[in-house]
């Protein structure tokens, strides 16, 4: 019989199971290899700095800037243990007017880390920023659920909890009478994304200046309002 995963709030005790999902999963999207191009030659620095983001996110949803939700499931070695398997980390209505910390100044020294490729994560940020201004907050300002990421174990997937994580965040857009919900999505994603209702509203093309390696990917709308109207 297939377990339907439970969702929760995370709390500060999930911080570490959160890092190692986003270690073992986020690294097969593109996106995150572009920022991160050295983390299999340095594991070390990416495990340290992941962990020191999601500390930082973990804050912000103490500030009451962001939401972070996690999916649990019966583990596969013991299944008398509940094993957070993945997490949806959202930005709240109006807190890209008011965030808690200024997010444009890097928190880590580019001497600190050799995993990543400072460059590129600076264009990717200033990107992403851009195009979430243009198609996402100039159309429904605050009245939007921005989800910013969502990433399962590889040792759960297919077993609902991307769908399940996805669908609380729909399900608070209608409790709370927004316009709509918003992402930027990953190749894996598009397929789940795409199959909950969401259209894609633009491709967004990131590539530093003199450099042939660029990324591409699409930004994404669900309007509540508008399911089963097309």
């Amino acid at each position: 019989m297939l377990v339907k995963p439970t969702l929760r709030r995370a709390i500060e005790s999930d911080i570490k199971a959160i890092s190692n999902i986003a270690l073992v999963s986020l690294l097969q999207d593109p996106q995150c290899l572009y920022r991160f191009p050295h983390a299999f030659k340095y594991p070390e620095d990416h495990e340290k700095f992941t962990h020191m983001r999601y500390t930082e996110h973990f804050a912000d949803q103490e500030r009451g800037t962001v939401c972070i939700m996690v999916a649990e499931l019966p583990s596969n070695e013991d299944s008398s243990i509940m094993k957070l398997i993945a997490f949806a980390k959202w930005q709240l209505p109006g807190s890209y007017t008011k965030l808690a910390r200024d997010e444009t100044k890097p928190t880590i020294k580019p001497s600190d880390r050799r995993d990543a490729d400072l460059t590129r994560m600076r264009v990717y940020r200033e990107t992403i920023s851009k195009a979430k201004e243009d198609y996402f907050d100039k159309k429904f300002g605050n009245s939007q659920l921005y989800m910013t990421t969502l990433a399962t174990h590889p040792g759960y997937m297919r077993r609902g909890a991307g769908a399940a994580l996805c669908d609380w965040g729909i399900k608070k857009a209608v409790s709370d009478k927004l316009a709509a919900v918003t992402l930027f999505s990953s190749p894996m994603g598009i397929p789940l994304y795409k199959k909950l209702g969401f259209r894609q509203v633009v491709i967004v093309h990131t590539q530093v200046n003199g450099e042939e390696e660029c990324i591409d990917f699409p930004g994404m709308i669900l309007e509540p309002e508008k399911i089963g109207e097309e």
